[in-house]
């Protein structure tokens, strides 16, 4: 296993681009962004790199390179309008063939200076990310942040609750610690709050057993983030359970009894006994927010009330789809190829024959603009999958089956640039992967 938080093989591009300020505007006023690639831990991929494409959205401007004795250097100048635009690199082999991709995050394309990484891979390939946990856990949580995402507790190797939190940032893919945990706690829930908030609720503590403390992360305080103990409610205790987000600082709590968060308020619901711990939230066509329960029956909560849309399926994954669907995919008994899509708006379900090359168990999975993951999980005979399936995000039609490492009981979260990251999950490992789509088109 590689070391944690060791510098990794990497490339680094010479290339500046500089941000000046539209005409009309404040004159002299200029940015500067640098940027350098990245790659997995030992990866030759930029090796057979012989031409650099470098492409920025907004607004849309293509420069390309040949890679020199040097290396490679590019540079352009971009009005600064303040729109947001992203950064796309591919690399080309002697014969024009992309043997290489990468995306930045959407960025404003403004008087700002700032650097930024780029993790250059293979086009939809899963590799290791450029930094790892600082020692094997297992059921590591996680949640999405705009800028990357937050792993928090699990188990050592040992079997004890870990204290530890991190942040991922996807701008320039380094792990930066977060001040440890007022406990340790292992399925402990996390959500998304407002201002670079993070709630923090239940999990099991030291002693094994669950708990019901909630907590409040604040990101935003420097160095390493702050907390604030909600409350604390023995009578709510729970572990592996999830926060569900139903609107700006609104949140449903799976688990018995089901919760509800409302601004910082925790209390037990009087409409709904209990909630199975699998849940996508989206916002559907129609513009009202709504969360998929999925469990032995498909419960929908939608302007504040639940109602039954049908039968669920065990052991499964949810997921919120691009344009506002939710899928529920793996589980069943026997495991079931076929996926449940579910227009959160109607209540209609759609039944997706044979979504899955290999039905699998409490799979991880995230979906991006393009993209559905399905990653990892349990075979028919109870083994960790050691396989990702790349599925199209609208049409759920396969894309590519990829090899990942075996686990289950991990997460996926989509990143801002379009990437998937794996981490946590059983056996307890340190390493992080990344899900690299193709270039976008444009």
């Amino acid at each position: 296993m590689s070391s944690p938080h060791r510098a990794r093989a990497a490339l680094v591009l010479a290339l500046t681009l500089a941000l000046a300020l539209a005409s009309g505007a404040c004159t002299g006023t200029t940015g500067t962004v640098t940027l350098a690639l990245t790659t997995a831990p030992g990866s030759t991929v930029l090796d057979g790199v012989v031409r650099l494409r470098l492409t920025v959205t907004n607004p849309r401007q293509v420069v390309e390179a040949t890679r020199t004795a040097a290396g490679f250097e590019l540079a352009l100048d971009l009005d600064a309008k303040g729109a947001s635009g992203a950064l796309i690199v591919e690399g080309l082999d002697a014969g024009g063939t992309l043997v290489a991709c990468g995306q930045a995050p959407p960025f404003p394309v403004a008087a700002i200076n700032a650097h930024i990484v780029v993790y250059m891979a293979p086009p939809r390939s899963v590799a290791l990310s450029p930094r790892s946990l600082p020692a094997p856990r297992s059921e590591v949580s996680g949640t999405a942040l705009s800028y990357g995402v937050v792993l928090a507790g699990g188990r050592d190797a040992g079997g004890a609750p870990s204290t530890e939190i991190a942040i991922y940032n996807a701008y320039d893919h380094t792990l930066v610690d977060g001040i440890t945990l007022p406990a340790a706690r292992t399925g402990v829930a996390l959500a998304t709050g407002t201002g670079g908030a993070v709630y923090l609720f239940g999990g099991s503590g030291p002693d094994g057993n669950p708990t019901g403390t909630l907590w409040r992360f604040d990101t935003t305080v420097s160095p390493n983030g702050a907390y604030t103990t909600i409350t604390d409610q023995a009578g709510f205790a729970r572990a592996n359970q999830l926060i569900v987000p139903t609107g700006p600082e609104h949140y449903l709590i799976t688990g018995t009894p089901a919760l509800g968060l409302d601004v910082g308020a925790l209390a037990a619901r009087t409409d709904i006994a209990a909630l199975p711990a699998v849940a996508a939230a989206v916002v559907p066509a129609d513009g009202v927010p709504a969360a998929i329960f999925a469990g032995a029956q498909l419960v929908r909560f939608r302007q504040g009330a639940f109602d039954t849309l049908g039968s669920g399926r065990s052991n499964a994954t949810a997921a919120a789809l691009p344009d506002g669907r939710v899928v529920v995919i793996g589980g069943g008994a026997p495991l079931s190829p076929d996926a449940l899509v579910i227009d959160a708006a109607t209540g209609i379900v759609t039944v997706i024959s044979n979504a899955l090359a290999t039905p699998r168990s409490t799979p991880s999975v995230a979906a991006t603009s393009r993209h559905l993951v399905i990653a990892g999980g349990t075979d028919m005979s109870g083994a960790p999958v050691a396989t990702a399936e790349v599925l199209d995000a609208q049409t759920l039609a396969p894309v590519a089956v990829l090899p990942i490492l075996a686990r289950t009981g991990a997460f996926a979260i989509a990143l801002p640039n379009d990437q998937v990251l794996l981490a946590g999950g059983t056996p307890a490992a340190g390493e992080i992967e990344l899900f690299t789509p193709d270039p976008p088109p444009l």
